[in-house]
């Protein structure tokens, strides 16, 4: 087939696949509600906790090498719900996710910019100021909300894409014992370095040397490995938590419904797929 012929047919299954709204409502309603929950919660406080640069050090020549954003404490947490989506919807679903979480924490960040535009009333003027630094649109000498909000967005998806694909496979390394605590971990460690990685570098670039032109290539660098392998510690500590929440859906058949719907769409485009009745991979 020709190539530009193979580009075409995987951009117009790619549109149809994201902008199948019947897929976005089976997918969120098979994820437990508390697990979205919690995702999205994580996503807006680590996007907004990234904003405060939290410890710096090792420096050369009095610009710091290594720089830790307040975003560092929840991401993991992030990456983590991913690892578990990932795992148990497949990696489509994981991206679906990711998508989701920026748009929320867009609106969030939107409504938080609007809301600083209000005049404040007594006794509330002091509190006031510091609300409209942190999220109005002042001219400061920190990124302004805008700036962290397109940063962060722009690092998040891309990160959380990368962070899904090497996860899903890396996963199929392991065809003996796909389900095994080995294959869990492995995949979970790879893909958070790498997607960390990318988060960290992509987001300080853009908010610290693009807008507010603090940090250098090295410092960049060394904020996207040192962070990377901060998150990569909580990962291993907590990871066990993910492979056993896996472990519970799996037995309880959580994602039926969406599992069935993704096997009916696939038979729709292709049924030889399913001719011997092979394990679908979603």
């Amino acid at each position: 087939m020709n190539p530009l012929k193979k580009i075409k047919i995987w951009f117009i299954d790619t549109l149809e696949w994201f902008f199948d709204f019947h897929d976005w409502k089976m997918l969120l309603r098979s994820i437990p509600g508390v697990v979205t929950m919690l995702f999205i919660m994580a996503t807006i406080t680590m996007n907004l906790a990234a904003n405060k640069i939290v410890w710096s050090g090792i420096y050369i020549n009095d610009i710091p090498f290594v720089s830790i954003t307040g975003g560092i404490f929840l991401s993991w947490a992030v990456f983590l719900v991913m690892d578990i989506v990932t795992k148990t919807y497949g990696t489509k679903a994981a991206i679906k996710l990711t998508v989701l979480g920026a748009l929320v924490n867009a609106i969030a960040v939107i409504f938080l910019a609007l809301i600083a535009l209000f005049p404040a009333k007594y006794p509330f003027e002091g509190a006031s100021n510091i609300f409209d630094t942190l999220f109005g649109f002042e001219a400061n000498a920190a990124p302004q909300p805008w700036q962290i909000l397109i940063s962060s967005t722009i690092a998040y998806i891309i990160s959380g894409i990368i962070n899904a694909i090497i996860n899903g496979l890396f996963g199929k390394i392991f065809k003996k014992n796909p389900d095994g605590k080995l294959a869990f971990y492995c995949r979970s460690y790879v893909s958070t370095i790498f997607g960390q990685f990318v988060d960290n570098f992509i987001f300080g670039a853009l908010a610290f040397a693009v807008f507010a032109k603090f940090y250098t290539f090295p410092t960049l660098i060394g904020i996207a490995l040192v962070g990377a392998l901060i998150e990569l510690f909580f990962e291993v500590f907590f990871s066990p938590i993910g492979y056993r929440i896996c472990k519970k859906w799996q037995s309880e058949g959580v994602g039926k419904d969406y599992f069935d719907y993704c096997k009916e769409m696939e038979l729709r485009k292709d049924p030889s797929r399913f001719e011997f009745d092979k394990e679908v991979n979603l």
